[in-house]
């Protein structure tokens, strides 16, 4: 197999830039930089790389090397700590490229190593882009606990205790004459629901891992003037909108990201919400009932001065608030029910840390705190929903050939989560559980 290499930290107006290598050929490439020194595993060396044509020195580099099987690829892995400069770099990478056997690594393909020499799964390779994306505290903690093998543990006990089951009726189908247990037939079925059951809880997760991956959304309607503007420049302390006593100044919708108790919300806002013969403004407003009909959690701004209510664009997951306090009067404004309701002054900024709190609470209802990992793609969904339809046609009661090929199936699918599609290992449980073929 090729060594191959990579800057895998971004250079532009940094102090430093890291090249790592893997492969066999790494001691090679590092010769070819001049390192003429003992390699020591987890050991750092200072070093000065020289020009092979002009002998000029390049850099002055710190270089880390880990051996094989002790590195993140299970191959021998240098990395070069050198300064982010892109001559230093473009010219590092030159030499390494003149190597034998040597090239420059393909996207994920240092993960793609991992995964192959057995260092990760794929359900933990998958968690890397993850935390490097994560933006949030809940997005850092769940691809962590991926990280840290607990998603894949949980598919590869499910997958290892379908070997177990299966592993039963293949000694049934292919060893009738031995003398196996009086209740081993009569256990698979029970043992197969308690697994179904198992899978269906932690498919009923109301796709919150994947919300937390994806961050949750957060639109903010009503009428023109209602405050619309100024409230998501104030959620995201910056001038995302622009704010003006003009009616219709927004026209589209306006989106920023930001971290709201410790989950990635999109905050979107969207033109006020009236009559109008605009065509510009018409896309606008449809473009924000279609963006509250999607929304996970919507605001919906009243004016204190001119209420306007929409009783038909409120909901359980709807936070009404009244803003301009300062100005007017909100004894008059009709009751909404079934909405928490605050009140608020953005302009003296009254109340805000109410409305704050208001916003917590229901992202909390949303995005409840996590203690076990769930699930993060939606290839594992899909997967895992292929394996409960696989487990519900199974029975006994039909040709045990068949009832042993929903349990491959099933294994199959799950397999394909991690990454271990391998059925082959029935055998082996088989003689080692039930000493067939002694």
């Amino acid at each position: 197999m090729e060594t191959i290499f990579a800057p895998i930290t971004h250079g532009f107006r940094s102090g430093i830039c890291v090249v790592r290598i893997s492969g066999a050929q790494t001691a090679n490439c590092l010769a070819a930089l001049g390192f003429r020194n003992e390699l020591q595993h987890q050991k750092v060396s200072f070093h000065k790389i020289h020009d092979s044509q002009t002998s000029e020195i390049i850099d002055e580099v710190l270089i880390s090397f880990f051996k094989s099987p002790h590195s993140f690829t299970g191959e021998d892995i240098a990395e070069i700590s050198l300064h982010a400069s892109p001559y230093i770099l473009t010219r590092i990478l030159e030499i390494l490229s003149e190597v034998e056997n040597c090239r420059i690594a393909e996207a994920g393909e240092f993960s793609k190593r991992a995964f192959l020499n057995g260092k990760m799964d794929l359900v933990q390779a998958e968690a890397i882009p993850d935390l490097i994306a994560s933006e949030s505290a809940a997005q850092h903690r769940q691809a962590i606990l991926q990280l840290s093998g607990k998603l894949g543990e949980i598919y590869e006990n499910w997958r290892f205790r379908l070997i177990e089951i299966s592993a039963m009726l293949e000694a049934a189908i292919d060893f009738p004459d031995e003398d196996l247990p009086k209740n081993i037939i009569a256990d698979v079925e029970e043992k197969v629901q308690i697994l179904r059951a198992e899978i269906i809880k932690h498919l009923n997760d109301k796709n919150i891992g994947q919300k937390i991956k994806q961050g949750l959304s957060l639109a903010i309607i009503g009428a023109p003037n209602a405050g619309k503007s100024s409230l998501i420049n104030f959620l995201a302390q910056s001038e995302v909108a622009i704010v003006s006593e003009l009616a219709g100044t927004t026209r589209d919708v306006v989106e920023t990201h930001l971290a709201i108790g410790g989950i990635a919300v999109r905050v979107s806002d969207t033109a006020g919400l009236r009559e109008t013969e605009d065509k510009i403004e018409m896309e606008g407003i449809r473009r924000a009932l279609q963006k509250a009909a999607n929304a996970d959690i919507k605001i919906f701004m009243i004016d204190a001065e001119n209420p306007i209510l929409r009783p038909d664009l409120i909901d359980e997951n709807t936070i009404v608030v009244i803003n301009k306090t300062d100005v007017a009067s909100v004894d008059s404004i009709e009751v909404i029910p079934n909405a928490p309701i605050v009140e608020i002054s953005l302009t003296n900024n009254t109340n805000t840390e109410e409305l704050i709190k208001k916003l917590e609470e229901k992202i909390q209802e949303l995005i409840p705190q996590q203690s076990s990992p769930i699930i993060t793609q939606e290839r594992y969904r899909v997967a895992l929903k292929n394996a409960a339809e696989n487990l519900e046609s199974f029975t006994l009661n039909k040709n045990i050939e068949l009832a042993a090929e929903d349990l491959r199936m099933t294994a199959r699918e799950i397999g394909k989560i991690t990454g271990k599609v391998d059925v082959e290992n029935i055998l082996d449980v088989i003689f080692s559980r039930f000493c067939i073929g002694k």
